[in-house]
């Protein structure tokens, strides 16, 4: 027997989910309304506060993960330079003179981490995309790491630019002028404002991790607890765990994060309401991910403040 139900995946799955979901609510064919259970005012505050420490868990998780593969990518460009190194949680020492610094080793080991980070973030949005329907929660460790990698990229350009350190140090051995370095710097402003813009649905659609839709009327306080909030918070306990080596421009690149994050909190705020499905919900503190990010910054700090020679 011919089945008329369109097939899974497919722009019309999703619109029939959509309609099916709506009709059951009684509000396709009488006058439109919030959800129940839709309104900030009627969902608990401890439910955001759960949202919150989940999403600063996995921050702090992703940035660990994406920090390390950068400091180690650079240490090894380097070696094959023949540049012996030693990794530390705050940086990678390089155990060579000044003077002995060459145009292509400046250009190769300075270049090597936010190129990777750049093809990293390809291969991270992809596998996203694969997965942005998904409720499971680590579709938002997968997010947030999309975000670290991306500032390793753009944001090593345009601070770099401006400190004159890091990738700053191959512009210099370009001999870029003051005019090529400004240029530089608004080129990296741009580009992660606007992947911050196309990122907007993405960031999102992570709401369905927890809810059958996002509405207009508690879009503003997802967005604050989601991503805003973990934001601030996980940047102060890196701060924390780096004392007594406070590496500023690192954490100025950290901070340009906030320039992805800023646009998807203004466009969110216009963007119509997202219905997901009916399944079923559970938010909670899952306590594997606290006890992860613990026994990981403690191991961060702990190995990795000795040192790893190359």
């Amino acid at each position: 027997m011919h089945n008329s139900k369109p097939s899974k995946g497919s722009r019309w799955y999703i619109a029939y989910r959509k309609i099916r979901f709506i009709a059951k609510k009684g509000s396709l064919f009488s006058q439109s309304k919030p959800l129940k259970g839709s309104r900030s005012s009627e969902v608990p505050q401890g439910i955001f506060k759960i949202i919150s420490l989940n999403s600063i868990l996995l921050f702090l998780i992703a940035y660990l993960f994406i920090y390390i593969l950068n400091l180690f990518i650079t240490g090894f460009t380097a070696v094959l330079f023949d540049i012996p190194v030693a990794v530390y949680y705050y940086d990678v020492d390089y155990l060579i003179r000044g003077i002995d610094w060459t145009p292509d080793s400046v250009a190769g080991v300075f270049s090597s981490g936010p190129i990777a980070m750049f093809v990293l973030t390809l291969f991270l949005l992809l596998l996203y995309k694969s997965v942005e329907t998904e409720t499971g929660l680590l579709r938002l460790l997968l997010l947030w790491m999309i975000f670290h990698a991306i500032t390793r990229f753009f944001g090593e350009i345009l601070v770099g630019a401006i400190f004159n350190k890091g990738f700053g140090f191959v512009i210099l051995y370009m001999f870029v002028m003051d005019t090529g370095k400004v240029i530089l710097t608004i080129l990296g402003f741009v580009a992660m404002f606007t992947t911050g813009l196309f990122m907007t649905r993405s960031a999102l659609y992570s709401a369905n991790i927890y809810f059958n839709d996002l509405l207009r009327i508690y879009r503003y306080k997802f967005i604050l607890f989601q991503f805003i909030i973990p934001f601030f918070i996980g940047n102060l306990v890196i701060f924390l765990v780096k004392i007594p080596h406070i590496n500023y421009f690192d954490l100025a690149l950290n901070a340009s994060m906030m320039l992805c994050l800023i646009p998807i909190l203004v466009r969110s705020i216009s963007m119509e309401d997202l219905y997901f499905d009916e399944d079923p919900r559970s938010i909670k503190l899952k306590m594997v991910f606290p006890i992860a990010t613990l026994l990981l910054l403690i191991s961060f700090r702990i190995i990795l403040g000795v040192g790893i020679r190359l």
